[in-house]
């Protein structure tokens, strides 16, 4: 076998790598110069010897060539003693690439430098979550809103599942620090308030929060030392009664009655960012004047004493009767806007030129 790293490289990228794959490459490659009989790969990657010989008939079906009749001499070669070295190749490109974050393993973007917030933060609690992707949209939604805590119930396919890692887009500390848990109650046990996200109200007496109230609630919670979770429903049916009934309050988005239809990361999303923002110092408006400042009410009458001088020197305000009204708009032309330094300056420019241009053609500079 004579390809080369990249060719390897690709084709591990175009099969599903899960985690049970990924042990067998990982077994291989920190065995002593690569080399290990099959009974201690097995035991290494916790699985039958078959399991790897399918990983290279899939590898094998990637780089389009036919597998020989072991397909294990697709990957390694036989050491005589039982044994099987990795081919070189394969083993410097996973080597390589392992430098990477571990990139090889996840296919995603090189890991972001996520860590908890100092003291309590809200915990995030996905109910029997269906869809990995969906997991890992979730995670990216948390880090853009400062959240670090996930938690899951009973997911569908299991956990870990690296499709959760490449949709997460580098907020894989998130996910690599994910609990599962098999039931709710288990899930929030040590936790000292419990919200749901809730999208029809039940016919139970319960506190009901915004997502913007809610997030003020779990501020004020946290900040007195105190655990939360909130919980997200499962992506077809959503949270069920026995789990409603673990939490003390619920959370409803008032979106569009009509169209209420949110997929878990977004919903995951709108509590994020209401989190974020309840402590966010950002002005909720502002001018941005890049390098420049915004310009004092005297530099802006200097201006607008010049530019009146230089319009009667023009001719512009001989109309007496109107010539206070036509002043007064340029004023409050001007007064309306939050006018910058350098537009001053600009516009002091344009009435040079213009005054230039009117002296060139004969007419009295005063």
């Amino acid at each position: 076998m004579t390809a080369s790293p990249e060719h390897w490289l690709d084709a591990i990228k175009r099969i599903a790598l899960t985690d049970p794959k990924r042990a067998w490459l990982r077994a291989h490659l920190d065995a002593p110069d690569c080399t290990a009989e099959e009974a201690v790969l097995a035991a290494a990657a916790k699985q039958p010897i078959e399991a790897y010989r399918a990983l290279a008939v899939e590898l094998a079906v990637a780089m389009e060539v036919d597998p020989p009749a072991d397909p294990l001499l697709l990957l390694a070669e036989p050491t005589g003693e039982g044994g099987w070295r990795l081919r070189p190749a394969l083993a410097f490109g996973l080597g390589a690439h392992r430098l990477m974050p571990e990139a090889w393993t996840r296919g995603g973007k090189p890991s972001a430098d996520l860590h908890p917030a100092p003291g309590e933060s809200p915990i995030i609690v996905l109910v029997r979550p269906q869809l990995a992707e969906n997991i890992g949209s979730v995670a990216r939604a948390m880090a853009n809103g400062g959240l670090f805590h996930l938690r899951l119930v009973a997911p569908r396919d299991g956990w870990p599942q690296d499709r959760a890692w490449r949709t997460a887009s580098g907020a894989d500390p998130i996910l690599d620090a994910a609990q599962v848990f098999p039931d709710v109650p288990s899930a929030v046990a040590d936790c000292h308030r419990v919200f749901a996200t809730c999208p029809r109200p039940r016919h139970i007496v319960v506190p009901l929060r915004t997502a913007r109230a809610a997030a003020e609630d779990l501020r004020e919670i946290n900040g007195r030392g105190l655990r939360t979770a909130v919980l997200f429903g499962p992506e077809r049916a959503g949270l069920e009664n026995d789990d409603v009934a673990c939490a003390d309050t619920l959370v409803r988005y008032p979106l569009n009655p009509e169209h209420m239809s949110l997929n878990l990361a977004q919903a995951v999303m709108i509590l994020a960012y209401e989190w974020w923002t309840a402590a966010e110092p950002t002005p909720p408006r502002q001018l941005q004047t890049n390098e420049t400042h915004v310009a004092t009410k005297g530099e802006l009458e200097g201006f607008l004493g010049r530019l009146v001088a230089e319009l009667d020197a023009a001719g512009f305000l001989d109309n007496l009767p109107k010539r206070p009204g036509m002043v007064r708009n340029l004023r409050h032309w001007f007064e309306r806007g939050e006018v910058t330094e350098q537009e001053l300056r600009t516009l002091h420019g344009v009435v040079t030129e213009l005054s230039r241009g009117r002296m060139r053609r004969g007419r009295p500079e005063d």
